[in-house]
């Protein structure tokens, strides 16, 4: 092809007619330019493709993982609620009827207690500047208020954590009953529970109504967190369809 056209300058040259040269020359280099601009929109649309591929394939694997972690959660609600629910029946009764060992029992299943931390799904280079997914506003959006919440249920395991160690447990240590409570467990050998009177003390009331206050609030940041998967959720979906 590129010799068609040299033929035919050289003949338009031989014979004088530099007119006629000049306008084929601007036609020639019109038709390079349009081929070129063909080219790079050629690549352009590649390179679109590959990109929208390539955040399909980031949203799916974003959507598997906060299905995952939105199940994980999902069970540790239950046993905040379970927790919460039984230190609210203590706090309200006043039964004294009930044996020394299941005192014991009672006092431990109210006290102890571990979570896990949630971390954010997905990578950061994932969801870089260089992915066409980073410039949806809708999710960008929607991925800061997960994190923002997030962040408030790991603190609040944080605080839980410190409450136990910095003033539940010193308390039971101070009063004796952590012996008794390992009894209740089958980690020690049997004995009689002497530390008992501890179940219906006011500074015990006091121990774990305060306890309660902060488990209900992680309790409510955790319900906080599956809101902003669904959210999510749904906003991954549409892309997806």
């Amino acid at each position: 092809m590129i010799n068609f056209f040299r033929k035919i300058r050289q003949n338009l040259l031989s014979e004088g007619k530099t007119g006629k040269y000049l306008k084929y020359a601007i036609g020639e280099i019109v038709l390079v330019v349009i081929g070129i601009l063909i080219a790079l929109q050629i690549n352009n649309w590649n390179q679109q493709r590959i990109l929208e591929k390539q955040s399909q394939q980031v949203l799916l694997n974003l959507r598997e993982e906060i299905k995952e972690n939105k199940t994980e959660l999902e069970s540790a609600i239950e046993f905040l609620k379970q927790r919460v629910d039984r230190r609210i029946e203590y706090l309200n009764s006043s039964d004294q009827n009930i044996s020394d060992s299941e005192k014991i029992k009672k006092i431990s299943t109210m006290v102890f207690f571990y979570l896990e931390r949630i971390e954010l799904p997905i990578i950061e280079n994932e969801l870089g500047p260089n992915k066409k997914i980073f410039q949806w506003s809708e999710l960008t959006k929607s991925m800061q208020n997960l994190s923002e919440s997030i962040g408030y249920y790991n603190k609040g395991i944080e605080y839980l954590e410190n409450d136990v160690h910095s003033n539940i447990l010193p308390y039971l240590v101070d009063q004796g009953v952590m012996t008794d409570i390992m009894v209740s467990n089958g980690i020690l050998n049997s004995k009689d529970y002497l530390n008992v009177d501890v179940y219906n003390s006011e500074n015990f009331r006091n121990v774990i109504a305060s306890s309660t206050v902060m488990t209900s609030a992680l309790l409510e940041g955790a319900n906080k967190v599956i809101k902003n998967y669904n959210e999510l959720l749904l906003i991954i979906n549409q892309r997806i369809e």
